[in-house]
Parts: C-alpha cells; structure tokens; sequence
C-alpha cells in the first residue's frame, strides 16, 4: 500500500506556539516518516521554515491581542491553487475557523473524507469575548455546525467528547491520546543536580511549578491565592510560573497585593526547550488548576519527569490522574486546593511514589498517538472506499 497522503491544517501555526499547535506539529513531524504529510497554515513574515514535512503558508491577518496570525486560507486563491495541485487521502484540521471551511472545500472538491480534533472550549472565550451567555452560547452552536460537516472528529477523553456533544455536534467520536517528545526520564536525580546548580536551590527546598499560558482562564490567581494560604501557615516554598500570556501584568499585581517576594514567585516567562527537563525534574509538585484546558501536554511532560501533579476535580486536564496514586486532586477552591498541596508535600515519601505512578500511567509519546491518529485516519479513508466501491465502483477511485 502506498503512503498515506494527509493534509493537516490549523488558523495559527509555528512559530507561535500553545498546546494545539504543539500538537499538529509533532503529528506532522513524526507522522512524515511513514506517511505523506502536508500541512498548510498561516503565514508570518520573516519567518522560514524549517521542518522534515511539507508546509503550505497562505494569506494572514495579525491579531495584537493573542499575538499571533490568523489564516485567511479560504481568501487565498494562490494557496488553494498551490494546495490543489496534489491529490490527498483525507484532511484533517485542529481548529473550527477558516482552515476548517478550507478543509472542507478540499475534501468536496477531492472527494476524500474529512476529519477534524475538538482541542478547545470556546465557551468560556466566546463569554469572557462577548460579555454575554447568550451570545456565547450562539457561537459555540455555530462551531457545533461546524464539526457536523466533518466525518470524524476526535477527542482525549470521555470528558472531552460530552463538551463536544454539547457544542450540538452530533456524528461519530474517537479516542486518541496527547503525548510528548520528552523520552521518559532515567536520570532525575541527575538533573535535579542540575537543576540545582543551574538556578541556585538549595536541595532541601520545596519548589513547586506551573507551565503554560499566564491567564486567567488558566486559573493563576487561585494558584497564588493558594499559596498565600500555605505562606501564612509558615510553609516555605518557591513557585515558579514558566510561560507567558495576556495576564502577565495582572498576575504580577495580585503577587505583589498578596505579599510575595520574588525568591518566593517567580514568573520566569519562556525559558530554552532544552531547560524544561531541570524544571520538571526539580519541581517537586507540578500545579495545575485549569478547568479551561481539555487536557493538557504539560500533565505528560511532568509525567515524564515522574513529577505528580495536583489538578482539579472534574477538570478534563485531571482526566486520568487517581487523587493520591498517580497525582492528586483538589476542589476549585483556594482553600481546599491549599490543603491539598501541603498533604501531598508533607509525606515526601508517599510524594515520590506519586510521581513514579505518573510515569507509569500518565505518559504516552508523541510518535505512540502519531501511529495510533495514522492508523485511525487509514481505517477512515479505507472505509469510504469500501462505501464508495459497494455504491459505485468507478466513485472510489480518487487518482
């Protein structure tokens, strides 16, 4: 059989980067070693790329407040032009907007199926956008719509899928996992060491760490509301905040209202790729409160560290983590989410386990899902070509 020939398509693209992005790019970049993998996005200006897969750039418009390029892909004659000059098996897009309509009119104009991940709850963007639950609530039906006109549509967990139902979309669901390029770790104390020389801790010194976007949505306020709680009980911790996000300013106001100290919070912003194993080796509690995120990377790079996490109770970035096994869990309250953190640091031994758990149960590698969402994406496409055959013989030939 011939190398499956995939389209892969989102409205933002590298070089920006969050957890969707983070996610097409490495289906792209491992799954083009075993089949033929294009990706089209938005263009930046200045920008090269320099990837082991195929990427078609078409036009874009900036947006300053996520900073990132929006593409007008369905606006871009040239690009659909540029696309079309290859015949495909199936597209795929990880995002509702304009690549999706563009994706669609590839699959009808090609005749292939097309398929489609739900990553994002827009619902609490559209409301924090609109100022209205009603108006939100119309936007998200649109993009319910939307996922309707694709064949398949996947999602992490059976959290995920019931907030997808809920968005109106009524068709067929898969499971497929999100993973990391991080190996699993066989040197933590190592790098701890490291981590240790690197940055200056002291080695008996409780570090705690979140990674991701600083946002609201993320719930940062209530990890340092939390943390003022455990300062005012005499813990002694340093937290440190890695990524950075529209609420910067914000958060460094309610850290500094709330009496901390810079050793004792630190907002670090993006630090080098090749840092993150220190941090997460170090870090002896990874804290992550979002109910915003449907899952979550940073769960399974701390996971690869054998680092435990405390999430939130029904949250979809908890989904898979037993409260006291493999990480542990905490109610969307400062108060509880407090208790919960300081149980888990004051048995040290019963921490370490935790994380060993994590590792365990929690990690899956980027090229594991690559072959399981290339082996989905071939049964899709050979199935409507049994479709096809059984209705017309001549209508399955795409060539």
């Amino acid at each position: 059989m011939s190398k499956l020939r995939v389209l892969d398509g989102m409205d933002s693209y590298l070089p920006h980067v969050d957890g969707v992005i983070n996610c097409m790019h490495n289906y792209c970049k491992y799954g083009c070693k075993k089949a033929d993998v294009t990706a089209v996005a938005p263009r930046y200006r200045h920008y090269k790329d320099d990837q082991p897969y195929e990427i078609i750039r078409c036009r874009s418009v900036y947006f300053p407040v996520l900073a990132v390029q929006y593409g007008r892909a369905t606006e871009d004659k040239k690009f659909y032009k540029k696309v079309m000059q290859k015949n495909y098996d199936i597209v795929h897009v990880h995002s509702p907007f304009n690549m999706a309509k563009f994706a669609l009119k590839v699959a009808k104009k090609q005749n292939i199926p097309a398929t489609a991940t739900f990553h994002t709850n827009m619902r609490p963007i559209f409301r924090q956008a609109v100022k209205s639950k009603f108006l939100a609530e119309r936007l998200v039906k649109i993009l319910g719509k939307t996922y309707n006109r694709f064949d398949e549509v996947f999602v992490c967990s059976p959290l995920v899928e019931e907030q997808c139902r809920s968005f109106g979309y009524t068709g067929k669901i898969s499971y497929l996992p999100y993973g990391t390029d991080f190996p699993r770790c066989e040197n933590k104390e190592e790098l701890r060491r490291q981590a240790n020389e690197r940055f200056g801790f002291k080695d008996d010194e409780l570090v705690l760490i979140y990674v991701g976007r600083i946002e609201k949505l993320k719930k940062i306020d209530l990890i340092l509301e939390s943390l003022k709680i455990l300062k005012d009980r005499g813990l002694k911790f340093r937290f440190f905040a890695i990524g950075k996000g529209s609420d910067m300013n914000k958060m460094a106001k309610l850290k500094k209202k709330l009496g901390f100290t810079d050793e004792e919070v630190t907002f670090m912003g993006f630090i080098a790729r090749e840092l993150f194993p220190l941090m997460y080796a170090r870090g002896d509690l990874f804290v992550f409160p979002s109910l915003y995120d449907n899952f979550g990377l940073v769960k399974v790079e701390a996971a690869a560290f054998a680092t435990a996490g405390v999430f939130t109770e029904g949250s979809c970035a908890g989904y898979g983590v037993t409260h006291g096994v493999n990480g542990y869990l905490a109610k969307d309250d400062k108060n509880d989410f407090a208790e919960v953190i300081l149980s888990a640091v004051s048995d040290r031994a019963a921490l370490k386990k935790a994380g060993e758990n994590a590792l365990r149960d929690l990690y899956v590698s980027w090229q594991e899902c690559t072959d399981m969402y290339l082996e989905r994406l071939e049964k899709i496409v050979e199935e409507r070509k049994e479709r096809l055959s059984a209705e017309n013989p001549y209508a399955a030939d795409n060539t």
